[in-house]
């Protein structure tokens, strides 16, 4: 027996014969057969790594596309920094760009950006957020992404096409052509965008990203300038106008914007040495967390055992020197600390050089990073170290910089504002300057000069820092405040321009068991003076809701949300509680982390003070920090 045919298999059949013949009448008449509406498109799903050659475990990573129609968010997993996302539409308006923030292996902020102008309904799309993706989205826009991630439909974002992206692409490829050549990369095979590379530790890709520093500078951070990282000095090699760049982009196919080049040198230069064998790096992680996963005792990590005089040269710590002033033994009992807590080390990122001389093609000490983690991925420590590669043992080893004390330079501006919340008018305000850290290290006749040649003394204050002293004095009275340590430039003051260069190299003297000791220090970036907004202020306070000594004494909670929300690629990291007496001071610090809000406990005065002040610190992606100080009432 037949099976029956299914009810509306004749009336298929029928519409597929009229519209074999042309729907069996004219003007477009189907013959009141209607087509089936073609399904509706997916949106396409987006993935891809954040990382800065270490992953960026956890950041926030968002979308927005050339209307500013935020597409979608997600978070980067905290081992290996890649996301994946499903944009909300399918039909966005193109370019899209996203962002990622997060904090860096040595506790940085980071924000960076892409720039992808093709993305098809239903496709999947690699797209990797790095430094050189930060670098070609502001090649292509002539100034800083964040501002045109925060506003694109006022910026030139939807006017991009893929042409100028490839362009911006290969022209950026020419001017990294050493450290692409010293790690065997060839310009032709490496997408700066979609590259697995990237995503595949230490790798060639990767380590290009290792190999490389990628700053925006200026005011307006419109400079954009590169060079290599395994320089001893951290200045500038490649500056490139940006403006400048993307009007030749803009122009007919084949332009270059060569033109854009400021600088006398046209490519970073490269560390080839160091280069061959930096594949090899995390042979330092794989090597430490077996020891973390057992919780090893301190002895484990050391290479002789007390009583010994056997050396053990396999040893983590085999050759270990020292690292602003953390000895073997310091080291070895913080290693087996985080192992007790269960931690665990991630790859290393490479943040420089810590050599003393410079040597051409090779850095002897690689500073280095690591973020410590638990199992469920939350940072509870950070790990800065110097290694060095044993050409013997073939690998690379903790070394630490050789350096008794740590000391820094770094640039900072300072807001001052009364407890109601009015700027001073005593002075320049908002300032800039140049904050010198030197650990209290029970030195004598300690100096520090600026490039130009003037020359402050530094004290002991009973702080962990030296504090800024007069002239022949061995201890001073502490402010409390991070005045002990600023240096404000102003039209009157020894400070100049060229100690305010990134770059510029300070040079710190002290005597330590009667021998001079000397050590080069380098301000990481340009002191530059940001306007009052960007420095951080506190939700709600004015002449009628002021910030008063009794409220110190009662216990406060500050906020700053809408500051935070204005400005987010600044993150304020620390309050500081002030007293000051009229000899010494107290101080309070609270550490912030990715936080707008904090809660003081009542802080009370111990004798009769001269001053309360309240300090908020704030850290943009450049390392300047940005000091608020309000007086109390």
């Amino acid at each position: 027996m037949r099976a029956s045919l299914p009810s509306w298999l004749p009336a298929l059949a029928l519409a597929t014969l009229l519209s074999a013949c042309g729907g069996g009448g004219s003007g477009g008449d189907s013959g009141g057969v209607t087509p089936p509406a073609p399904p509706p498109s997916s949106p396409a799903v987006v993935r891809g790594v954040a990382s800065v050659g270490a992953p960026l475990g956890g950041a926030t990573v968002r979308v927005v596309d050339a209307k500013g129609t935020a597409l979608g968010s997600a978070t980067t997993h905290p081992t290996d920094g890649s996301y994946s996302l499903t944009l909300s539409s399918a039909t966005p308006t193109l370019p899209l760009m996203l962002q990622a923030r997060a904090r860096d292996a040595a506790g940085q902020w980071v924000l960076l950006h892409t720039v992808l102008t093709e993305a098809a309904a239903g496709s999947t799309v690699t797209a990797h957020i790095t430094p050189l993706t930060q670098a070609h989205a502001a090649l292509l826009l002539g100034g800083n992404p964040h501002a045109a991630f925060v506003q694109p439909a006022e910026g030139p974002l939807s006017s991009l096409t893929s042409a100028q992206s490839l362009a911006a692409s290969d022209f950026l490829k020419t001017l990294l052509k050493t450290p692409l050549a010293d790690l065997k990369l060839t310009a032709s095979s490496l997408n700066l965008i979609s590259d697995s590379g990237f995503a595949t530790p230490k790798s060639g890709a990767d380590l290009l990203l290792e190999a490389v520093r990628v700053q925006l500078d200026g005011a307006q951070a419109n400079t954009l300038t590169l060079a290599s990282k395994l320089l001893v000095v951290p200045a500038a090699e490649v500056v490139v106008d940006l403006p400048a760049a993307r009007t030749e982009l803009i122009k007919a196919s084949g332009s270059a914007p060569a033109n854009a080049v400021t600088s006398a040198l046209k490519v970073t230069t490269g560390a080839s040495i160091a280069l061959a064998n930096a594949p090899l790096l995390d042979e330092v992680v794989t090597q430490i967390n077996p020891l973390l996963a057992r919780a090893a005792p301190a002895d484990d990590y050391k290479a002789t055992r007390p009583g010994s005089t056997v050396t053990d040269t396999n040893a983590v710590l085999f050759g270990y020197e020292r690292h602003d002033g953390v000895d073997t033994n310091g080291l070895a009992t913080r290693l087996a600390a985080w192992g007790t807590a269960g931690l665990q080390m991630g790859p290393l990122q490479v943040l420089g050089c810590a050599d003393d001389v410079v040597k051409t093609n090779d850095c002897g000490r690689v500073l280095v990073a690591s973020a410590l983690t638990d199992r469920n991925g939350v940072v509870k420590d950070r790990l800065v170290n110097a290694v060095t590669y044993n050409a013997t043992q073939k690998r690379w080893r903790l070394l630490g910089n050789g350096k008794p004390l740590a000391m820094a330079v770094r640039p900072t501006s300072l807001l001052r504002l009364s407890g109601a919340g009015v700027a001073e008018t005593t002075g320049t305000n908002p300032s800039a300057g140049v904050a010198v850290e030197v650990r209290d290290g029970g030195t004598t006749q300690n100096t520090v000069q600026a490039p130009s040649g003037f020359a402050l003394p530094l004290a002991t204050c009973n702080r962990d820092l030296l504090c800024l002293s007069t002239p022949g004095a061995s201890s001073v009275n502490s402010t409390g405040g991070l005045l002990d340590q600023y240096i404000e430039a102003t039209s009157t003051s020894w400070l100049s321009s060229v100690d305010a260069q990134r770059g510029a190299r300070y040079t710190v003297s002290t005597v330590r068991s009667g021998a001079l000791e000397t050590r080069r220090i380098f301000l990481p970036s340009a002191v530059l003076l940001p306007s009052a907004s960007r420095h951080p202020t506190l939700d709600g306070v004015s002449a009628n809701a002021p910030l008063t000594a009794a409220g110190l004494t009662a216990g406060l909670t500050l906020t700053w949300t809408p500051w935070a929300t204005a400005n987010p690629d600044l993150r304020v990291t620390e309050v500081r509680i002030v007293i000051r007496y009229a000899a010494g001071a107290d101080g309070y610090l609270v550490t912030i982390d990715n936080q707008s809000q904090v809660r003081l406990p009542p802080v009370p005065a111990a004798g009769t003070p001269v001053a309360r002040e309240i300090w908020l610190v704030a850290e943009d992606v450049r390392g300047q920090q940005m000091l608020t100080r309000y007086t109390l009432l």
